[in-house]
């Protein structure tokens, strides 16, 4: 072939390749105004403008996306379908029919029209904020903010209400009206009409310098009860500012708040952390079983759509919002606790007598179920140490130690030496205040706590008995459906870690719950699993907070041997009589079962401690904990005298 021929080769195939792409390009393009209104309909129902019908395809996704993103994962498009075909004006529209859903399935509907353009043979369509909804004007968007219904109550025994929605007061101050001494004023106004309210002036006065312009300075939010208390002291004070509110409030303050816990209205912060699933409006739980069940609480999370406009108001710049829909408001569902009205407000009258941060934690030997949970802190809002904190046990250990040396054949008669000091592999163990017993019965050295008698009986018994002796306790069992943690009990065979987990230190942890698990299973005979949440509640339960105490500590173990129970009970009310725990001997009612313990933590010589107590009196099992108390007898068993004579 000469090279003119293959040159007029070339062109031709160049040519038939033209022509080709050009039917394509012909077939993929409608030349219908009902198939370009089909297409747009499908891809808008799609949310992925993929068609070649758009001006400007990637213009046009940008556009959908801004206009549609707040609604986020609160809102699905379900469909959008073409009603009619319209011309008026010179102007061609295609009615479209638009369905979106709640996460209840609940339908908004409404109809839109999406400008059509013919260009030569083809038809193109044009997408607008208006042809997605009508009421968007050019530059807006959807909006979405929460409507939520009434939030679910939280209830104790009997259905007594624990926590729900109350009166409160919003306390502020106006930096450009203040006149001097006004903040010392507020401060001693309030600090002396609200007990325990510590409300620093020298604080107050650096936000209110640090405020800017017109900016209001939040003080405190009271009760209304609270308020009229101190509302003739401060109430015409100058630059003081008040406005009314509702907040879900405990049943008195500071009513099992720890546990109960906390919540309000969304923050940015919490918005933007959320990932789409909290939006403006929301009310969330913060803390306690409001964050833990804040689905159930809260309800389905109801929603009102809203055009958003490129124009402000004229009273602070707001931009403006139109309402487009609002879906159903659903009311949340309350949460039944074990909760005891009268037992809760013992414990926590009794915890409040600590000098120290102290827990109590209450529960019904008979059945499991928790009927207090009691968290104080003289410094400041406490946190819920009673169900998650996790401290060495000391010597309140020496139940579920004492219960495996029974297991392995030890009685409460048998004569087991009490020495000063005992040594185990080089590391010195000695008893509290250096006391000296001598050669007594083990039910002897239980009830005064001798360490070195359990330390050099540790021979006795594996680190895996020990574990053992725990899980039968309860102790080690897994009350992570709302929120708590147990315990943890090391089975290793290393001989210094094993003596120190004979007497609750070592490697041993527990929460004040775990503690009193393990006196209730005592009393009980048979171990115990602590109840807090009755009905379905858990299957709605925050999966991170329920699993917060599912740290792997689960052991399965034999059952209780009711016999063995029954000796550590009768050591424990030997160490009410005549031992450790004396002070409870004169709380009124049936006679009370103890053991006290002290145990050490950090780097300080000498160790700093806490004080314990666990016990219960017929059927009622607490365990009681003061941090850097002190010995158990000293701190722990005051409170407990407290809780047991309130309760009767």
């Amino acid at each position: 072939m000469s090279k003119k021929s293959r040159v007029w080769l070339a062109v031709a195939l160049v040519l038939v390749l033209l022509v080709g792409a050009g039917v394509f390009a012909v077939f993929r393009l409608p030349m219908t105004k009902s198939s370009a209104a089909e297409s747009a309909a499908d891809d808008l129902a799609e949310e992925q403008l993929s068609s070649d019908i758009w001006h400007e395809k990637d213009l046009d996704q940008s556009l959908f996306d801004r206009v549609t993103k707040s609604l986020g994962k609160r809102i699905d498009l379900r469909s959008v379908t073409v009603d009619d075909i319209t011309e008026a004006d010179g102007r061609t529209v295609a009615v479209l029919d638009w369905t979106w859903a709640n996460t209840d399935g609940e339908a908004w509907q409404y109809s839109s029209e999406l400008p059509l353009e013919k260009n030569g043979l083809f038809w193109w369509a044009n997408l607008t904020e208006r042809a997605i909804h009508p009421k968007l004007s050019k530059g807006g968007s959807f909006e979405l903010r929460a409507n939520p219904g009434q939030r679910g109550n939280i209830l104790g025994a009997d259905g007594e209400v624990l926590m729900e929605e109350g009166e409160v007061v919003d306390i502020g101050v106006h930096p450009n009206r203040l006149e001097p001494d006004t903040i010392g004023k507020l401060v001693r106004g309030l600090n002396d009409g609200v007990d325990s309210l510590d409300l620093d002036a020298g604080d107050l006065e650096d936000k209110v310098d640090d405020a800017e312009g017109n900016q209001l300075v939040p003080v405190v939010t009271l009760r209304e009860d609270d308020y009229r208390r101190v509302k003739d002291a401060i109430h015409d004070l100058p630059g003081v500012l008040f406005s009314e509110d509702t907040q879900t409030l405990t049943r008195s303050r500071g009513f099992a708040q720890a546990t109960l816990g906390s919540a309000g209205p969304a923050s940015a912060e919490d918005i933007k952390e959320s990932d789409g699933t909290i939006i403006a409006g929301d009310f969330v739980g913060r803390t306690g079983l409001q964050k833990t069940f804040n689905a159930r609480l809260s309800g389905p999370g109801s929603v009102e759509v809203f055009a958003e406009g490129d124009s402000t108001d004229d009273k602070g710049g707001k931009t403006k919002l139109t309402s487009l829909h609002a879906f159903e408001q659903k009311d949340g569902e309350d949460l039944e606790t074990t909760l005891d009205v009268d037992i809760q407000t013992a414990a926590d009258e009794a915890a409040a007598t600590a000098k120290k941060p102290a827990a109590v934690v209450a529960i019904r030997p008979s059945d499991g179920q928790v009927l207090a949970v009691a968290n104080h802190d003289p410094e400041g809002a406490a946190w819920d140490r009673a169900l998650s904190g996790q401290y060495a046990p000391g010597s309140v250990f020496k139940i579920a130690s004492g219960s495996a040396l029974l297991d392995a054949g030890v009685k409460p008669d048998d004569d087991i030496d009490c020495p000063k000091t005992v040594n185990i592999s080089g590391k010195e163990f000695k008893n509290a205040e250096d006391e000296v017993l001598g050669s007594v019965s083990f039910a002897e050295d239980f009830a005064h706590s001798c360490n070195t008698a359990f330390v050099s009986s540790g021979e006795t018994v594996t680190g895996d008995e020990v574990a053992d002796a725990a899980a039968q306790l309860g102790m080690l069992g897994n009350a992570s459906g709302f929120g708590a943690k147990m315990a943890s009990v090391s089975a290793a065979d290393d001989e210094v870690t094993h003596a120190a987990q004979m007497i609750g230190q070592g490697k041993v942890q527990s929460s004040p719950l775990a503690v009193a698990t393990m006196a209730a299973s005592v009393e009980a005979g048979e171990t115990i699993s602590p109840q807090l949440i009755l009905g379905d509640a858990l299957e709605g339960a925050n999966a991170d907070d329920a699993n917060a105490g599912d740290d792997g500590a689960t052991r399965d173990a034999a059952p209780l041997d009711p016999d063995a129970a029954k000796e550590i009970a009768d050591m424990m009310r030997k160490a009410v009589t005549a031992g450790t725990a004396t002070d409870l001997k004169d709380v009124p009612g049936d006679p009370v079962h103890g053991k006290t313990g002290t145990a050490e933590y950090g780097n300080d010589t000498p160790p700093r401690t806490h004080s314990w107590f666990a016990g219960f009196q017929d059927d009622l099992a607490v365990a009681v904990l003061v941090e850097d108390g002190g010995f158990g007898a000293e701190a722990a068993v005051p409170v407990a005298h407290e809780f047991f004579t309130a309760v009767n």
